[in-house]
C-alpha cells in the first residue's frame, strides 16, 4: 500500500519544527506552521449509509485498515423515532474478531473512536438477537432503519525522536489532535444533517401517502354526494309527474 504524500510533507514538517526556538517572534510561525500541517494531513476514507435491518438479523461490515496504527471513528443512528432502540446494538471488532467498541443496550445514537492496528475490522448490527430481551414487549419485534458512517485515518503526527523532543513540537502534536478531534465533531454533525435528510423524505413520503388518500376519499364522497342528489332529483321528479297526472 502507497503512502500518501500529504503524510510524507506531515512527517517532515512535524521533524523540522522539533528543534527548540529562542525567539518569542517565531511563536506566530510555529501555529501558522501546524495550521498548514494540519491541512496537508491526509483524510483517509470515509463513507455513510442507511439500511433497513430486519428483525432478529445481523448485518455486518468488514473496514480494511492499513497496516499502519489508524483511527476508526464514526456513528449511528436509529431513524425510526416511532420505535424503541432496545433491541439494536452496534459492535466494533478488530481482525482477531475481539470486540473493541460496542453501544450501550437500548441507545438510539452514538460516535465511536478507536486505534486500529491495521487489517479486516468488522462493524456489526443487530436487532433483536441480544439474549435477555422480551420478544413479547410492544414494537421491538419491528424492522429498524440505522444510519451510520464510518471513517478511517491515520492516527496522529506524533515526534518519533525523543532527543529532539521539544516544547513546540508538543504544541504543535496537541494542536493536530484537537484539530482531528474537531474534524471529526463537524462530520458527525454532517453525517446527522444527512440523516435528517432522511427523516425527512421517509416523513415527506407518508405526507404525500395521506394527502393522496385524503384526495382519493374526498372524489368518492363527491361522486356518493352527487349519486344521492341526482337519485334525489329523478325521485322528486317522477312524485311530480304522477302527481300532475291524477
Amino acid at each position: 500500500m502507497t503512502e500518501d504524500p500529504s503524510t510524507k510533507i506531515s512527517h517532515r514538517a512535524a521533524r523540522q519544527r522539533r528543534r527548540p526556538t529562542s525567539s518569542a517572534k517565531q511563536t506566530p510561525m510555529l501555529v501558522t506552521f501546524a495550521a498548514l500541517v494540519l491541512v496537508l494531513l491526509p483524510t483517509g476514507a470515509s463513507a455513510s449509509f442507511s439500511m433497513v435491518v430486519e428483525h432478529g438479523v445481523e448485518e455486518c461490515f468488514i473496514i480494511r485498515a492499513p497496516k499502519e496504527k489508524s483511527i476508526i471513528s464514526g456513528n449511528y443512528d436509529q431513524l425510526d423515532d416511532e420505535l424503541t432502540a432496545d433491541p439494536l446494538r452496534v459492535t466494533l471488532f478488530d481482525a482477531e474478531e475481539k470486540k473493541l467498541w460496542s453501544s450501550p443496550l437500548g441507545a438510539p445514537e452514538g460516535t465511536f473512536s478507536v486505534a486500529s492496528t491495521g487489517g479486516r475490522n468488522m462493524l456489526c448490527i443487530t436487532n433483536g438477537i441480544e439474549p435477555g430481551l422480551d420478544d413479547d414487549a410492544g414494537n421491538e419485534q419491528a424492522d429498524r432503519t440505522v444510519g451510520f458512517a464510518v471513517r478511517v485515518r491515520p492516527a496522529a503526527v506524533r515526534a518519533q525522536d525523543d532527543s529532539v523532543e521539544g516544547p513546540d513540537t508538543r504544541v504543535m502534536t496537541n494542536l493536530i489532535e484537537m484539530s482531528e478531534d474537531l474534524l471529526d465533531d463537524f462530520q458527525d454533525l454532517n453525517d446527522h444533517q444527512a440523516y435528517l435528510k432522511v427523516r425527512e423524505s421517509e416523513h415527506r413520503d407518508l405526507t404525500e401517502a395521506t394527502y393522496s388518500r385524503i384526495v382519493r376519499w374526498t372524489v368518492l364522497e363527491a361522486l356518493v354526494l352527487m349519486a344521492i342528489a341526482g337519485g334525489q332529483v329523478m325521485y322528486l321528479k317522477k312524485f311530480f309527474e304522477q302527481k300532475r297526472y291524477l
